[in-house]
């Protein structure tokens, strides 16, 4: 089957009717610019929203304790505030070989007012032990995080947030020196880097070593709160679900009551958002789609013209022995042609525009919080699109070829 010829007499029908051409193929070419332009926003701003949650393990937990709500249990238990202790850390981390690291995390309850010479400032105290920033992604600005022989060592150390650090220090270099923390001295050994906006609070945040807050703070036999990250390949799900039963038999609640414990699991917040972004890209691929289907009824209605407007040539085409196979592919074949040029039109706009919002973005949106990051589009999309555009051609080709075979000799004599 000679499919020149057809492509041919298609690209010399355009340039005859230039006009009528650019207005068919306008349509399909904004449906494929508007499909490229959501899927590269969506994939951008997707990946913003995920590069948040970068500043935790992936298979990270938190637990938090809270009070019990059930009022069928013994009056001794009843409404009574959860809270844990080093023994119950020990416990569960020797009963669960799944997980790699596991902290407390005690807040200081008092005066939290913190000195260096006329400099104040009020930060929230925190004792961790060194597998916390295991859990919790932080990054050092200057210097290091807490290590575990400041923690073996009961060092009077502190890790500092940018914010504490202007406060304190708005002209000089923080590392190295000594400030006072509700009456003990610490000398600084690192400022955090400044993060995500999951991590905003860790600005205004001082990290001691456990050891070192029970021996120079307040001795803290239980507190409220652990954090723990979880071997790869864990199933999370099951993982929470034995935790709280082992929890609730430990501590005497019932596992079922959502109050007397809280269980923030991260490895299930990413699966959410991954359906949720799932959704969210049906839905742009909808949108895209349905502007792409009103080009293709464009074209088809411009080919029924085309059709119109060659049924006296049709007719001798058919007059002289041209099958009606012949004339189909004709139609259906400037039809394709038409929409292909279109549509790598629109995918090759839709690709500037991408990357000039990805300049735009990399110059003047350099926060790491920012909630959109580089738009991108997968070549499997761009494969997909044409795979779209092609189908496209056909369908709104299909009816005006249909009726074209359909035209006899004497009609277009007629005619």
């Amino acid at each position: 089957m000679n499919l020149i010829s057809p492509i041919q007499e298609s690209f010399s029908s355009i340039k005859q009717n230039k006009t009528r051409s650019v207005l068919a193929g306008f349509g399909v070419a904004w449906g494929i610019f508007i499909l490229i332009l959501l899927l590269g926003a969506g994939n951008g701003f997707q990946e913003g929203i995920l590069q948040l949650f970068s500043s935790f393990a992936k298979n990270s937990m938190f637990i938090y304790g809270g009070h019990v709500s059930e009022k069928k249990l013994d009056k001794s238990i009843q409404h009574k505030k959860i809270l844990f202790n080093d023994l119950d850390v020990k416990i569960i981390n020797e009963r669960y070989p799944e997980i790699e690291f596991i902290s407390p995390e005690v807040i200081f309850r008092g005066n939290s007012l913190t000195i260096y010479e006329q400099n104040a400032a009020y930060p929230q105290i925190k004792g961790i032990l060194p597998d916390y920033f295991n859990v919790k992604i932080i990054k050092p600005e200057k210097g290091r995080l807490i290590n575990t022989l400041d923690n073996k060592e009961y060092r009077r150390v502190a890790l500092i947030g940018k914010q504490v650090s202007n406060q304190l220090f708005p002209d000089e270099e923080p590392l190295g020196k000594e400030i006072n923390i509700a009456g003990s001295f610490f000398t600084i050994v690192g400022v955090i880097e400044k993060g995500s906006l999951f991590t905003q609070n860790e600005q205004s945040v001082i990290y001691i070593p456990y050891n070192t807050f029970n021996d120079c703070l307040t001795p803290t036999i239980e507190y409220n709160s652990l954090v723990l990250t979880l071997a790869k390949k864990t199933d999370a799900t099951a993982f929470e679900n034995k935790i709280k039963t082992f929890l609730g038999k430990r501590k005497g609640f019932n596992k079922e009551d959502k109050k007397a414990i809280f269980i923030l699991n991260f490895e299930n917040q990413v699966k959410m958002f991954d359906k949720l972004f799932k959704g969210i890209n049906l839905f742009l691929w909808i949108i895209g789609l349905c502007f792409l289907l009103s080009g293709i009824v464009g074209i088809g209605n411009i080919m029924l013209v085309i059709v119109k407007e060659r049924t006296h040539e049709i007719g001798i085409r058919k007059a002289i022995g041209a099958e009606s196979s012949s004339i189909v592919r004709m139609i259906i074949t400037e039809s394709i042609v038409i929409t292909s040029m279109a549509g790598i039109i629109g995918l090759v706009v839709g690709g500037g525009v991408i990357g000039i919002l990805n300049w735009v973005i990399e110059s003047f949106f350099t926060d790491k919080d920012s909630l959109f990051t580089e738009a991108s589009i997968d070549y499997a999309v761009i494969i997909f699109s044409l795979s779209i555009l092609m189908l496209s051609g056909i369908i709104a080709g299909f009816i005006p070829a249909k009726k074209a075979a359909s035209i006899t000799p004497v009609e277009a004599i007629r005619n």
